[in-house]
């Protein structure tokens, strides 16, 4: 046999094993192998001959060497990233590598109620799995109430820090725009009253109102006589202050005590804080429930009187 016969053979053989490696390729790169949405928790320094394993359990089942000649397929060394991973269905091995390339991880929210307490915060933030590290006891009022993002493994100290600035922010912008002759002496006291007002009150225009109610006291000097306060200092619901809690010195009692309690009550949130950044003009000077999650108000306490009567008879009206 000629050495130009030998030489197109061999070339022949060549092309026709390129060409049955590249169909090879083809079928395992485009064949699924996720039949279901699943999930995955990729823990670091996880080899792959482990993550196979792990993939198998979960009915994943890929051949060691297709693994292999798909990763050499990346443009980069495939280098799989510890994560939770949502594995969509009907993935292939590719995307399936590249979700883990890239870290195409799940992400977690963490929502802060408004008027939540610095207790219900801290029990809310241990009981989240996803999250990690210790916290100790927490300031009231100093976060902001929203819902907040993060990965799997995400520290409590960073997510408490991303909270307590986005509460900064919001009353630096309130305080900086306040009014003239603003009876509140600081960013504290702000605080301390928002929080005082998203108790008493969680809807935008009512708010405002309780707002104008509580300025006008302190102008006037008046005690401020709020039940969320006094209810807060002797950790009770609002319905369980008895007489002799009025009386009481709990430095919570607004009844007995001028002017406002020695720190916030709950986590106020952006409706109760802005309620103080353009003060409602009244008169007002008392406020009682109406009984269907709004307040009557009054400036005169005879008229105070009349509406405290209005709301018990719609409360036995209810019953």
């Amino acid at each position: 046999m000629s050495f130009k016969i030998k030489f197109v053979l061999l070339v022949t053989l060549l092309l026709l094993l390129l060409s049955i490696i590249y169909t090879y390729s083809f079928v395992i790169i485009n064949a699924v192998v996720v039949f279901d949405d699943t999930y995955y928790l990729l823990k670091k320094n996880t080899s792959q001959k482990k993550i196979l394993a792990e993939l198998k359990s979960k009915d994943i089942n890929i051949s060691p060497i297709n693994w292999k000649l798909v990763s050499l397929i990346h443009n980069m060394q495939f280098i799989p990233k510890a994560g939770e991973y949502l594995i969509p269905k009907n993935s292939t091995i590719f995307e399936m590598q590249k979700i883990l390339q890239i870290g195409q991880t799940i992400t977690r929210n963490f929502t802060l109620i408004e008027g939540s307490t610095a207790e219900d915060l801290k029990k809310s933030l241990l009981q989240n799995k996803y999250l990690t590290g210790e916290i100790t006891d927490l300031e009231e009022g100093i976060y902001k109430p929203d819902t907040y993002f993060f990965k799997l493994g995400y520290p409590r100290s960073k997510l408490l820090s991303q909270m307590k600035t986005a509460q900064e922010n919001l009353l630096n912008n309130i305080w900086e725009n306040k009014q003239k002759d603003f009876i509140l002496k600081n960013k504290n006291e702000l605080l301390i009253l928002a929080s005082i007002i998203q108790m008493e009150s969680k809807i935008p225009n009512d708010s405002k109102l309780v707002a104008s109610v509580f300025i006008n006291r302190l102008n006037r000097n008046m005690k401020l006589q709020s039940d969320v306060t006094l209810a807060y200092g002797f950790k009770i619901n609002g319905q369980q202050i008895t007489k002799k809690m009025l009386r009481s010195n709990n430095p919570y009692n607004t009844y007995k005590f001028y002017g406002l309690p020695p720190t916030p009550i709950s986590y106020p949130g952006q409706n109760a804080l802005n309620a103080l950044k353009l003060i409602k003009k009244t008169d007002y000077l008392y406020f009682v429930s109406d009984g269907d999650g709004g307040h009557r108000f009054s400036e005169t306490y005879s008229l105070h009187k009349k509406n405290i009567k209005l709301w018990k008879d719609k409360i036995n009206k209810d019953k």
